[in-house]
């Protein structure tokens, strides 16, 4: 809660030196006026010791460009690092999805987890990597990939999870898409997600 409060302050006093700007509400991007404020906490804390990493695509069926986000968080709700990459050419949904994963996967390769839990609100791409479907011809390449980062990260799980328990992911993917490009923050994150952050664990504090 005091690291909390110190970001809260040190965001305001930000806030407070800048003019103020014109800001756009664009659906799936989370700003200062959250529509999740007040609603129930959505996302499950992993078990002691493990990673939880939630993914998410974007896509526009009339365009065919999309991205994806991901949002890595310990078994204490402490976010480690979100990120994604927008402004990419998909000629289905679930390459976007299935994209998300495989990023996310690269992210914990490299810190060295151990021990990583893998959510996305994607069922279908879920039950694939779990043998449960049939591989889409189309993610081959793309599933190949993700055995081949699990196989090198230590003990994966991949779980499905309904779209209010995916939020933050969902607004990470939405921001990038939208502004297109790759992006990686650290653990204080960027501020449209802090909100969402603070409900999932159940903490009161909203800036």
């Amino acid at each position: 809660m005091e690291s909390v409060n110190v970001v809260r302050s040190q965001i305001m006093e930000y806030r407070a030196s800048q003019e103020p700007a014109k800001t756009t509400t664009t659906v799936g991007v989370v700003g200062e006026a959250t529509s999740y404020a007040g609603q129930p906490v959505r996302w499950k804390r992993p078990k002691f010791g493990v990673i939880k990493v939630n993914c998410d695509g974007a896509w526009c069926e009339s365009t065919l460009r999309g991205g994806y986000g991901w949002v890595v968080r310990d078994f204490a709700g402490m976010l480690l690092a979100p990120g994604g990459e927008g402004g990419l050419l998909f000629n289905k949904a679930a390459m976007a999805e299935a994209s998300a994963v495989r990023a996310a996967l690269m992210v914990c390769r490299e810190r060295g987890f151990a021990e990583v839990e893998i959510e996305s609100d994607s069922q279908g791409l879920i039950r694939m990597l779990n043998g449960e479907y049939d591989i889409d011809a189309t993610l081959e390449c793309l599933l190949h990939d993700i055995r081949v980062l699990a196989s090198q990260v230590g003990r994966v799980s991949f779980v499905f999870v309904k779209r209010k328990g995916n939020v933050a992911a969902h607004a990470v993917a939405s921001h990038v898409t939208l502004k297109r490009g790759s992006f990686c923050w650290d653990a204080h994150g960027p501020e449209f997600l802090f909100n969402i952050l603070a409900e999932d664990v159940n903490i009161p504090i909203r800036i």
